[in-house]
């Protein structure tokens, strides 16, 4: 008879083995407690449930950062891992309308809620607010919302119009990526609108306690729609400057054209953009030139000025875009005249509907100069490119006008931010990607509003791990740091004489070096209960 191993008396000596996940616990726990999001939570609305609303949150988020679930999912994803054991909670008290309970009572102070969190990660981190970055998002909804305020039918940023929606704006900074504000909108709320309220937002910011010590006069980047005179005037108006596309109309193609190309080749910026460019097609650097842009606004003149810009990029994507629209437009006009005086284009009437179907929509139509002739029966199509306005339209190819209110900027520090303006759009791609916002499927609007603060809450927990990881010179990713510790384990191992043993699986090299870098605790802290 073989002898008895020790794996063999630990075998049979065990009654239950029970695994549980501890996962990103180790590195996401100890930023929500230095953001004090339960006492927070706590101090805006008390409750003597034997659960409180802090902690409530407290589990959304983390379920949110590490394995998005459906409310009624989240009760069993946190009994599946740490999270229950280590709040001292029990899965009875984990049921699906606790947490959308919890959720409809944030939203009388949700907003209170966040601006006091990201005040205290400003302060604490040191973020950086002298250059913010504002842009809006849509998130997709299911169900009908016939009641709803805030679901509505509109243009969705991935074009897709078959399903209601909502919108968000953000406003994230440049240089840690901190999503700083957010606002959620109507779905079918128009971009021209949001930049106002933003503004005031900032402003609004900006005067509490937490912040009135920096000093800060922030440069607010977004994009054309962001640019209008009501902007213009109410960035004066408090204290802020900006930074952004001026949309093409008569005014800014006048100040584009008084910029000659020779004075553009003479004035190369320094801006080069992170990706590579292939070998057959090497760098052209941008070009930029300042201009007098005065603004007015009921009856109020502002003297800003714009940087005109050149970018060899943009100056074939423009010519492109017309080779093909023009080349749609000119063989439709052309089917057209191959069908004339037969069918139904023997009417002229019928005829000239159909071409100016053509034209509709067609940025190339003014290029094309049409004539429509004769009647009934006797119709004459002639049509040919206007040269005069196609070389006007060459003229304008890579350039655009970045206005500003700031006149300490260089033409190179606009260009530069104007070009960060890609990271509150990966924000945006965060939110829809690994914190799976989207689509959402909730019965209130007050139900929304909880989930997406839930989300930006753990948006704003990611960013600042990997403002912790920078500075720590850890050049790892946020994702690959979540994704290191997802196989962590613990195994919960109840004996024939009734004691139990929980026991952690061996951290690897990577997981011991990310905590020790962090100066976190170890990853046994979470295998008891944790006070408070």
């Amino acid at each position: 008879m073989p002898d008895t191993t020790w794996a063999d008396r630990v075998a049979a000596a065990t009654r239950h083995s029970t695994p549980r996940q501890v996962g990103a616990i180790p590195v996401l726990y100890p930023l929500l407690e230095a953001m004090q999001v339960r006492e927070t939570i706590n101090a805006l609305r008390w409750t003597k449930a034997d659960v409180d609303l802090g902690r409530v949150v407290e589990v959304l988020a983390l379920n949110r950062l590490m394995a998005p679930q459906p409310l009624s999912h989240v009760g069993e994803w946190a009994t599946q891992t740490v999270v229950a054991s280590m709040f001292g909670l029990r899965a009875e008290q984990l049921y699906d309308q606790r947490f959308g309970r919890g959720l409809d009572e944030l939203h009388s102070f949700l907003g209170r809620a966040w601006v006091a969190i990201a005040a205290r990660v400003v302060q604490q981190e040191g973020v950086d607010l002298s250059v913010l970055h504002w842009d809006t998002t849509t998130i997709h909804l299911e169900g009908e919302y016939d009641d709803s305020e805030l679901a509505a039918y509109g243009r969705s940023s991935d074009n897709r119009f078959d399903t209601k929606l909502v919108k968000v704006g953000m406003d994230v900074t440049s240089r840690e990526r901190i999503p700083l504000l957010y606002r959620l909108l109507n779905g079918a709320t128009a971009d021209i609108t949001t930049p106002l309220p933003n503004l005031e937002a900032i402003s609004a910011f900006l005067r509490r306690p937490e912040c009135a010590s920096l000093a800060v006069r922030p440069l607010v980047v977004g994009d054309c729609k962001m640019i209008t005179p009501a902007a213009v005037a109410a960035a004066h108006l408090h204290h802020l400057y900006y930074l952004g596309p001026w949309e093409t109309n008569t005014a800014v193609q006048a100040v584009v054209r008084s910029v000659s190309d020779a004075e553009l080749e003479s004035h190369e910026l320094s801006y080069r953009p992170k990706r590579r460019s292939p070998a057959d097609r090497p760098f052209v650097p941008y070009r930029g030139v300042w201009r007098p842009f005065p603004v007015s606004y009921e009856g109020e003149s502002y003297p800003d000025r714009a940087l005109v810009v050149w970018s060899a990029g943009k100056q074939r994507l423009d010519a492109d875009k017309r080779k093909t629209h023009l080349k749609a437009l000119l063989n439709r006009l052309a089917d057209i005249r191959d069908h004339l005086n037969r069918g139904r284009y023997i009417r002229r009437e019928y005829t000239a509907h159909h071409v100016a179907l053509a034209q509709r929509g067609n940025p190339a139509k003014g290029l094309v100069v049409v004539e429509l002739t004769g009647e009934d029966h006797q119709l004459a199509l002639a049509f040919h490119v206007d040269r005069e306005a196609l070389a006007q339209a060459q003229a304008l190819d890579g350039k655009y006008l970045l206005g500003t209110n700031a006149p300490h900027m260089s033409a190179d520090e606009a260009l530069t931010w104007f070009k960060a303006q890609d990271g509150v759009e990966k924000q945006n791609r965060t939110l829809k990607g690994p914190l799976q916002v989207q689509p959402l499927y909730l019965h209130t609007d007050e139900r929304i509003e909880g989930l997406v603060f839930i989300t930006f809450l753990a948006l704003l927990l990611r960013a600042v791990l990997a403002l912790r990881c920078r500075q720590a010179n850890m050049p790892s990713s946020v994702d690959r740091v979540l994704r290191s510790f997802a196989p962590l384990y613990t195994t919960d191992q109840t004996f024939v004489d009734g004691s139990r043993l929980t026991q952690l699986g061996e951290l690897n090299g990577f997981q011991q070096r990310v905590l020790a870098g962090l100066d976190f605790p170890p990853a046994t802290r979470y295998l008891q209960p944790i006070l408070g």
